[in-house]
């Protein structure tokens, strides 16, 4: 996808969800081939301010699921209803042209930062870098300016798939306390995809798990006892879940 950041003032199909609810699932189908789904009767909702994990093994949808949110993918039956036109997608793969010497004061304002778009570099940690190459960022670095594009423009939801591969374990635990924090400071409701479970589910309000076209949902410690999840990832593979019932 020769896409760096993706904005969508996708129609809203429904003014009828209630104020706090961004999006509706509702018995989504996906197929490529005839007969043969992709994703088959997938409903959940998003609310404001949720960050969700979507989970699940490679070939398990989570991209076409996130490109049929956004319109790029079209269902072959159900419905995305939604309260907000204002999603940005950041997706999993992004080439850049590093032939062309872009700085990053000057990717964020090609990309339609707005206002005082450097509190935001700030927030994800990269105030520092406004006259570095992009091309000599990170794969880490990289994904945290165009978050840090995404939220100078107010997102009410943030689609990010897989944001942190390629980051080692380090980097991961650090991106997603970012991703909390983002939640916390600034409101969107976020969409993270990934495969590292364990840190993950820790990290999320509320868990989709998609698996043989179909998906689970709920907060970790429901899904995670689920036989959909078992069967996904084993018993030895199920995630520890903090609970905050002492003192730190």
């Amino acid at each position: 996808m020769q896409i760096l950041l993706l904005k969508y003032s996708v129609p809203i199909k429904n003014f009828f969800l209630p104020r706090f609810m961004l999006l509706e699932v509702k018995n989504l189908s996906v197929e490529f081939e005839k007969g043969k789904k992709v994703l088959e009767n997938i409903s959940f909702d998003v609310k404001k301010g949720e960050v969700i994990s979507l989970i699940g093994l490679n070939g398990a949808g989570k991209t076409v699921l996130l490109k049929t949110i956004v319109g790029l993918i079209n269902p072959v039956s159900g419905e995305v209803i939604k309260n907000t036109d204002n999603i940005f997608y950041i997706p999993q793969k992004i080439d850049l042209d590093t032939s062309f010497p872009l700085n990053v004061r000057e990717l964020c304002e090609l990309f339609g930062a707005e206002g005082n778009y450097e509190k935001y570099l700030k927030s994800v940690g990269m105030d520092g870098f406004l006259k570095a190459t992009v091309s000599d960022l990170s794969g880490g670095e990289y994904q945290r300016v165009l978050i840090a594009i995404a939220l100078s423009r107010k997102p009410d939801l943030l689609l990010l798939d897989e944001p942190v591969s390629g980051i080692d374990v380090a980097g991961e635990k650090s991106f997603y306390s970012l991703v909390k924090e983002i939640g916390k400071d600034y409101g969107p409701a976020i969409i993270l995809v990934s495969h590292n479970i364990h840190l993950v589910i820790n990290n999320a309000d509320k868990v989709l798990c998609l698996h043989d076209h179909s998906c689970c949902v709920g907060e970790p410690k429901e899904v995670k006892e689920t036989e959909q999840f078992k069967e996904i990832f084993g018993e030895h593979l199920q995630p520890y879940i903090h609970h905050h019932d002492h003192v730190h």
